[in-house]
């Protein structure tokens, strides 16, 4: 085995990203991963995924490092099968979880806990939710779901999303990190939890330098992850924010945004 890859760390989002246009990993990706790991490279996602939502795409998906999962509330090790680093929204989340309850009966309100996706009040884009990415639906009532809660998704129509988030933000102002990942659903996260922390914590205890930290991204839950990296990738696809914040500009992800990644890094274009 070479090491023309050693003391890389690839990071990458999924959709939009790793996955192409039917949510799956081409075979061109699958062959440039290969080769990157068994080159001496690190390769692992972030995402706003759960650890259930993620064992979908194995043994299809190849990593050989953590992975940031929840959009940084947790680093899971997949081949120790155990966490290894959190930041949880715990008892605060659950405080806020009930105030949400008694104040908007038709927001969706999906818990996180224990690495099992929860959900304390339904209404359809939950439903549509869990049904995308492949994970059991799992009502329950908030006081049976245990702690710690690692974080929270909020779903719902866009302007009852906007109130709610007005809400936590004058009750909870230094409790949670707020993003959209889409205009239907709102993530509760603790103040410190992103991907781009997420991203430096697993940096850190591979004991990676910021050279060696690729991180690659497409929408507005990606910001902080293209932030915190020296060699922050975008796909053509990606939003025009983050298109404007990448330091290397990909193929869309139709063609194989991630192997292109890997061949120029074969090249040593982004020494």
């Amino acid at each position: 085995m070479n090491d023309m890859f050693e003391g890389k760390l690839i990071l990458t989002d999924l959709d939009g990203t790793l996955l192409d246009e039917r949510d799956e990993i081409s075979e061109e990706n699958k062959k440039a991963i290969d080769c990157f790991i068994e080159g001496g490279g690190l390769f692992s996602v972030a995402t706003g995924r759960s650890k259930m939502g993620m064992e979908h795409f194995f043994p299809r998906l190849r990593i050989n490092a953590p992975a940031v999962l929840y959009n940084g509330a947790a680093i899971y090790d997949f081949a120790a099968d155990r966490e290894i680093d959190s930041a949880p929204v715990g008892e605060t989340g659950a405080r806020l979880v009930a105030r949400l309850m008694e104040l908007f009966p038709k927001l969706g309100i999906e818990v996180y806990s224990g690495h099992i996706p929860y959900v304390a009040q339904e209404n359809d884009y939950s439903r549509r939710h869990f049904a995308s990415v492949k994970i059991p639906w799992n009502p329950c009532s908030p006081e049976k779901i245990p702690q710690p809660w690692l974080s929270l998704v909020l779903t719902g129509e866009p302007e009852l999303l906007r109130t709610a988030e007005e809400l936590i933000r004058g009750a909870f102002p230094a409790a949670f990190f707020l993003q959209y990942s889409s205009p239907h659903m709102l993530e509760v996260l603790r103040k410190d939890a992103n991907k781009g922390e997420g991203a430096l914590r697993l940096a850190r205890l591979l004991g990676i330098g910021p050279e060696g930290l690729f991180t690659v991204g497409d929408g507005t839950n990606d910001v902080q992850l293209l932030a915190c990296a020296y060699h922050s990738c975008a796909p053509e696809n990606a939003c025009p924010e983050i298109l404007a914040s990448a330091r290397h500009r990909l193929p869309h992800h139709k063609d194989h945004a991630i192997a292109a990644l890997i061949r120029r890094l074969a090249k040593g274009e982004y020494a």
